[in-house]
């Protein structure tokens, strides 16, 4: 790994998501922003899930600012998952300004038919790795609810 990106993922202040396919390519976050960058920064747009290949994905790893990491691994199969869970504060009158935010940012891997899944989480506000059991089908996790199998690409 270039010695760059942990400095860079520590300084953007937030974590970001990596694949590993079963031909040994590693997939990270960064290569997929709609405005190109080469490294980890806020300075590019975000990329689309969906539009990341699933085929062949065998692990997700979580990178997170403060130098932990969390992984996931599953045979290929389109098991794995990522979301962002957070809100929008609006603000009005005069100076009031719109932000949107990031609670947490959440891997998961689906471990049967019935929609079990195990995850990792970034929490930003406590500024922790997590890991917990869930269900896709109803994410009891920040109260989350169903997941949609479709944007996740999910075939379970």
């Amino acid at each position: 790994m270039n010695p760059l990106i942990p400095l860079m993922i520590k300084r953007s202040g937030r974590s970001w998501w990596q694949a590993r396919y079963s031909t040994g390519k590693v997939l990270s976050e960064w290569d997929t922003m709609t405005t190109k960058v080469l490294l980890p920064s806020n300075n590019g747009k975000s990329s689309r899930w969906e539009d990341v290949p699933k085929e062949g994905m065998i692990g997700l790893r979580l990178l997170c600012p403060n130098g932990m990491a969390g992984e996931l691994e599953a045979p290929e199969g389109h098991k794995f998952f990522q979301l962002k869970a957070g809100g929008l504060d609006v603000g009005f009158g005069p100076g009031g300004k719109t932000r949107r935010y990031c609670d947490a940012h959440i891997i998961g891997v689906v471990l049967n038919s019935e929609g079990d899944c195990f995850c990792r989480a970034w929490e930003t506000n406590g500024k922790r790795l997590i890991e917990f059991r869930d269900n896709v089908y109803a994410m009891k996790y920040r109260q989350i609810g169903r997941l949609s199998l479709d944007v996740q690409q999910l075939k379970i």
